[in-house]
């Protein structure tokens, strides 16, 4: 039995094995960064739309919370005012992944004390 080559084949399964490993690495640490993101921008979007809802800064909740994500890249999925609070969705696709994120941001005891 002629054992010629059968090193050259090892070591191409095992650069095949790299490949594929290091692609699914990438590939998770992708969507972990993205996820990241959406959470962050959707959460400053709550805020902000909050800040507006209690007057602190002018302008529309939902229309400041649609600012603040567009300028993150993310898409506004859902924007609702409360008495007390703004909840604001938003999604972002890249490549494989696609993340939605939800916050919401208010005044718990309604500023009194």
């Amino acid at each position: 039995m002629e054992q010629r080559g059968s090193a050259s084949v090892a070591l191409a399964g095992s650069a095949f094995a790299v490949v594929i490993v290091g692609s699914v690495a990438l590939g998770v640490g992708t969507g972990v960064i993205l996820r990241h993101q959406v959470v962050t921008a959707v959460d400053a979007a709550a805020l902000g739309a909050a800040d507006v809802s209690r007057g602190v800064i002018p302008g529309e909740p939902c229309g400041m919370a649609r600012e603040l994500l567009q300028t993150a890249g993310v898409e506004m999925v859902l924007c609702e005012e409360f008495e007390s609070s703004v909840v604001v969705q938003g999604r972002r696709t890249s490549g494989l992944h696609s993340v939605i994120a939800t916050a919401r941001a208010g005044v718990v005891d309604g500023g009194e004390k």
